[in-house]
């Protein structure tokens, strides 16, 4: 069950956050968004004491990055809801439009309807199910480009995998588990291909290694010789999710 604890800020402001007990957690995990603050994920029988002296010693990093949601957090609350009308994918260079048709449906449903057109019919006069049936169209875009992109670049790398998901995920770009299964976000379309191959590379390296170790590093490395710049591209790469397709900030790979 997730508990609530509180951190006293530099600048004087009390951060209420929640620490969230995962059975697939080995280590303590900060994550946070614009939307959702700060979240720790501890694993089961975590002391609380513990996870509060690990936020207490993070306490100038979690400033930094409040600061900076800071600027973009009223954008996130207070913009309503829309049907978008066109959007693209710089990961697959494709442009999309969309097609809204109003039927008897109490549901609402997006297909392909040729290329470069989407249709969104059903009861298109709420916004919200249209956005989410344009996410599901989007997860399942995504898996049909995904699944022959990771399995060429692991033929390259030499690096195997078991299987591959796609999900929605709303606070990380992928991951892997310890039976090499990786999972990929859908919303990784919207960011440039060099960046979307870097997190797929990145997901393979932890078949090697589980953990963010210097030797994860050093295979990273040897197969993305410009990792540490990608890397660090990746922290604002969130931003150019358009609003109704992001659930909320992305911070993690």
């Amino acid at each position: 069950m997730s508990q609530t604890a509180y951190l006293d800020l530099p600048d004087g402001r009390r951060l209420d956050y929640e620490i969230r007990p995962s059975p697939r957690a080995k280590n303590l995990r900060l994550k946070i968004s614009a939307r959702d603050g700060l979240v720790v994920i501890a694993p089961n029988g975590a002391q609380p004491e513990r996870v509060m002296e690990l936020v207490k010693s993070r306490t100038d990093w979690i400033s930094e990055r409040l600061s900076q949601f800071d600027n973009v957090r009223h954008l996130i609350h207070e913009a309503k809801p829309v049907r978008p009308q066109a959007f693209d994918l710089p990961a697959l260079a494709e442009t999309w439009r969309v097609e809204y048709k109003k039927t008897r449906a109490r549901t609402v449903g997006a297909r392909t309807e040729r290329p470069g057109r989407i249709l969104v019919q059903g009861a298109v006069e709420e916004t919200e199910a249209c956005q989410a049936a344009l996410r599901r169209w989007l997860a399942r875009h995504a898996r049909e480009a995904f699944e022959p992109w990771i399995a060429d670049i692991a033929q390259q790398t030499r690096l195997r995998y078991t299987g591959l998901s796609v999900k929605s995920q709303r606070t990380r770009w992928g991951s892997c588990t310890s039976k090499g299964q990786v999972s990929l976000n859908c919303k990784l379309l919207f960011l440039p291909r060099d960046q979307v191959r870097y997190v797929i590379i990145h997901e393979l390296c932890h078949t090697l290694e589980r953990n963010h170790s210097i030797r994860f590093w050093n295979h990273l490395r040897q197969f993305e010789p410009q990792t540490d710049a990608l890397h660090g591209k990746m922290r604002d790469a969130w931003k150019l999710i358009p609003p109704w397709a992001r659930r909320g900030a992305m911070q993690e790979i």
